[in-house]
């Protein structure tokens, strides 16, 4: 190896550059892996939403509410009729707050000694039974119930990583009892916390709308926001549910000036929210392989031809006695050990990479096991490649007949 410096200094090189670009590779594969398989924090099965309108001025059966009490309370009226119905289990209004939902609104919260007034947290405004019907979960494992038991006394729950991303604190468990104020006015205690809420099935909950609050749903501020009432049905009692909910549109499910005007499936919601991403994520995925294929030819083609050059070598130690894997040992152990001269000098750039965030972002600039696992991923792939690049050339070169290999120019 020694005596073939310059050759070896060039292969390093390549391996380098090679061993970099695998570890990005290996980092965005990770992070479409690691994103699509974390939990999602609530639970859309058999959930279905009713779009909610209002009678306009012009119908017949317009009624003028003498005050907004008066509306309020027909709302409420047709919201108990849907919770008799015997195929729900739940019902809960809400404005910009059910899953794959693309309308956001923002407030600012401070949480004990740390101002987010540079990074808002997401506001659902929901009523108590939002958790019943999307199944959503506190930090320390409280129930749907206790959730809307608290929302109602506290006014507003935060996500459990809400100060992830401006403080790196991954739990608000250490911080229950402190104090919290509300766009800068309003003082709250902070008493729980809700397991984090993905955005969508292609965003990871560690990103910036990973962190959110839930607050108490007021109508004086979000009645003409509402984006309707979503339902839970029970489990077996989905079939021609939106059917037979529609045939009553006109019946018990019109009240005052209220009325269903449609129903959808939250299947079909979550379906058409994610097709977009999908179809990015899987080009991404097809993108990646197709580069790493290349890849693995291009190092192939390298220790492939590299091999071949050195069959007089090869022949002469079989003549000289040696195994086949004897030969095998030393011809792969030179690319192995050029690969492991160049990886800790890899590690250092590919953590550069990271530190300045040039690499996928998942959990923060730096996470270990998330580094750990994408420097491993691009070792073993570059191990793999210059194993299988020697092998068969030095097999087809064992196979000829040390004369003739040594008459090869």
């Amino acid at each position: 190896m020694r005596a073939e410096w310059r050759a070896n200094i060039w292969m390093a090189l390549e391996m380098l550059l090679v061993s970099v670009v695998l570890f990005v590779l290996a980092d965005k594969i990770y992070t479409v892996v690691a994103t699509i398989n974390e939990p999602l924090g609530f639970n859309t099965e058999h959930c279905y939403i009713l779009r909610v309108r209002e009678l306009s001025e012009a119908a017949p059966e317009y009624r003028e509410y003498e005050n907004q009490g008066e509306r309020w309370s027909d709302l409420l009226t047709l919201k108990q009729r849907l919770q008799a119905r015997p195929e729900i289990s739940a019902v809960t209004m809400s404005s910009n707050a059910i899953p794959y939902n693309p309308n956001n609104s923002t407030n600012q919260l401070d949480i004990d000694t740390f101002s987010m007034a540079d990074a808002p947290l997401l506001r659902r405004a929901v009523d108590p039974d939002f958790f019943k019907v999307f199944r959503i979960e506190g930090a320390e494992g409280q129930s749907a119930e206790e959730l809307g038991e608290i929302l109602q006394k506290e006014r507003i729950i935060p996500s459990d990583n809400a100060l992830l991303r401006k403080a790196g604190i991954r739990s608000l468990k250490p911080l229950y009892g402190k104090q919290m104020v509300l766009g800068g006015v309003d003082t709250l205690t902070l008493r729980a916390s809700f397991k984090p809420m993905k955005y969508s099935d292609y965003q990871t909950v560690h990103g910036w709308a990973g962190a959110s609050m839930f607050e108490n749903f007021n109508p004086r501020y979000y009645l003409g926001f509402m984006e309707g009432l979503s339902v839970r049905v029970k489990d077996f009692m989905d079939k021609d549910f939106m059917e037979r909910l529609m045939a009553d549109a006109d019946g018990d499910l019109k009240v005052g000036n209220w009325y269903v005007a449609s129903v959808e499936s939250f299947d079909k919601i979550r379906e058409d929210y994610n097709r977009n991403a999908k179809a990015e994520t899987r080009n991404t995925v097809v993108c990646a392989l197709f580069l790493l294929l290349n890849i693995f030819l291009g190092i192939l083609g390298t220790f492939w031809f590299r091999t071949q050059q050195r069959n007089r070598e090869i022949a002469l130690r079989m003549v000289s006695g040696a195994t086949k894997i004897d030969i095998f040992r030393r011809i792969v152990g030179e690319g192995e050990i050029l690969l492991l001269l160049v990886t800790p000098i890899a590690i250092v750039i590919d953590f550069l990479l990271t530190h300045y965030e040039f690499t996928s972002w998942y959990d923060g600039y730096f996470e270990p096991v998330h580094f750990c696992v994408s420097v491993l991923v691009a070792w073993i792939l570059m191990a793999l490649m210059i194993a299988i690049g020697i092998y068969f050339p030095a097999r087809r070169a064992m196979t000829i007949s040390p004369a003739v290999a040594m008459k090869t120019d």
